[in-house]
């Protein structure tokens, strides 16, 4: 019987684990239901188009880390005001009923003083009646805890610190959209000289089979030229799988449904960056976030010496407030009190001491990573303009490799018109001139992702033409 009773409540126990499964299921498919209908609504705006300008703006307004960092940001608002509560009074209301099972009587004491017999020896008075209420308010008002002033001035840094990286983050966020962005322009660009490329290895095995039924190739040679297609296929097939997986990076990155069909444009060219290497240098030194978050964690370190030290000092603290009770043993059962008190610490094992030199400890580490950062700041901004450079050289080659196929391509057109070239060797040029173009294109959208990348490290705009617009 109990065998049966424990077999009835797990299949009850696997039903309703079933049953919630299922709802989360539906509720998930649901939610992803309104997620393609509500960024299609939204896209409609853009005609399903989108231009550089216009990611980065929807980056910015809809990126789900930058809202975490906004949120983180409000957070620590609240916790420098919450430091700036500690130096208001605190006021407070008490109630309470006491009930006892008697009254609480006195005895008075023996002076020692003779009395008369007809007096008894001890006399009694009622302290507390059996049953009385009790309500107070009462106000503290911090008068010296310097700790506290110190406590605040850190919250202050670490508002400041939140709203750098915030700043930081949406910098981030822009540049990984700029990015995405290029990346499937190329993706675009590698797929139409891809698409030239198959045409042409489809032709020449139609050459070949023609060339085969009357014996002027081997059979194997047939078979190279199928195999020639099938590679093909398979590179313009890779090519679409890295378009949808970029495709949606960028949308999940714009907090869009990621199997939402949208349209690039193609922006046009940044200016060229003449910077030197010195000047890009000390401009990524001057206004990093990342230097400048590291400068003010470590005042925020020297903020918390201050406030270990302060344990070796007293703390003086004003107290007052108002009583009323109903206990009838009190000839006034209303009264004020103010109390102005302090305590010091003599002695605590040592705390307050390993407490200094723990904070001692971390400014020291503060000043460490600081110089860390400046460091790596130097590293990455020497990296970035190398790469800017080598970016520019490949894009100036490809765009020389570029007119020589046009050229070549201009050519093989007039000699196509005259008869001089069969199908496949035109189809063949077009191929090698879309070839070029797409490398022309992907070089170009390199170099721009490179200059973004050293315009964010120097604090400049990003997505502008170069200018020195710092962001907000």
């Amino acid at each position: 019987m109990k065998k049966l009773v424990l077999i009835i409540y797990s299949i009850l126990i696997a039903g309703c684990s079933s049953l919630n499964t299922s709802d989360k299921n539906t509720k998930l498919f649901d939610d992803l239901s309104l997620k393609e209908n509500e960024s299609k609504e939204y896209i409609k705006q853009y005609n399903n188009t989108l231009t550089l300008d216009t990611a980065l703006k929807i980056s910015v307004e809809r990126n789900l880390d930058l809202k975490t960092k906004a949120i983180e940001e409000e957070i620590a608002k609240l916790d420098k005001r919450i430091a700036f509560g500690n130096f208001l009074p605190k006021i407070s209301l008490g109630y309470s009923y006491t009930m006892l099972n008697n009254k609480v009587m006195g005895e008075a004491l023996d002076t020692g003083i003779p009395a008369s017999p007809i007096f008894p020896t001890t006399l009694e008075g009622r302290l507390l009646d059996k049953s009385f209420s009790f309500f107070n308010v009462n106000a503290q008002m911090p008068i010296f805890v310097p700790a506290t002033w110190f406590l605040y001035n850190a919250r202050q840094k670490g508002e400041n610190i939140s709203a750098l990286t915030r700043d930081l983050t949406e910098k981030m966020i822009k540049l990984q959209t700029i990015g995405e962005y290029y990346y499937i322009l190329a993706l675009e660009s590698e797929r139409e000289y891809l698409s030239k490329e198959l045409a042409s290895a489809q032709e020449l095995n139609k050459n070949a089979k023609v060339a085969l039924e009357t014996q002027s190739i081997l059979k194997w040679e047939y078979e190279g030229t199928e195999q020639m297609v099938k590679m093909k296929e398979h590179a313009l097939n890779q090519n679409e799988r890295d378009l949808q997986s970029a495709k949606m990076s960028l949308m999940n990155n714009l907090d869009l449904y990621p199997f939402l069909d949208v349209q690039l444009e193609k922006p046009s060219p940044f200016s060229d960056s003449n910077t030197s290497m010195e000047e890009a240098v000390y401009e990524s030194l001057k206004n990093s976030d990342l230097v400048k978050i590291r400068d003010t964690a470590a005042d925020m370190s020297g903020d918390a010496v201050k406030i270990a030290i302060t344990n070796f000092l007293p703390k003086i603290v004003l107290t007052g407030g108002y009583i009323n009770t109903s206990n009838a043993a009190l000839a006034d059962p209303d009264f004020f009190m103010g109390t102005l008190g302090g305590f010091f610490s003599i002695f605590n094992g040592f705390q307050n001491v390993n407490e200094y030199k723990k904070a001692r400890k971390n400014q020291e580490i503060a000043f460490i990573k600081r110089e860390q950062e400046i460091m790596k700041v130097i590293f990455e901004t020497v990296n970035a303009y190398n790469a800017l450079e080598n970016s520019k050289e490949e894009r100036d080659i490809a765009s020389k490799n570029y007119n020589v196929n046009k050229g070549r391509f201009e050519q093989k057109k007039v000699e196509k018109e005259v008869g001089a070239i069969d199908n496949w060797e035109y189809i063949k040029a077009i191929a090698d001139y879309e070839q070029a173009l797409s490398i022309k294109e992907k070089t170009e959208y390199k170099y721009q992702i490179s200059l973004s990348s050293l315009n964010m490290l120097m604090g400049k705009s990003i997505f502008t033409k170069g200018e020195k617009v710092y962001e907000k």
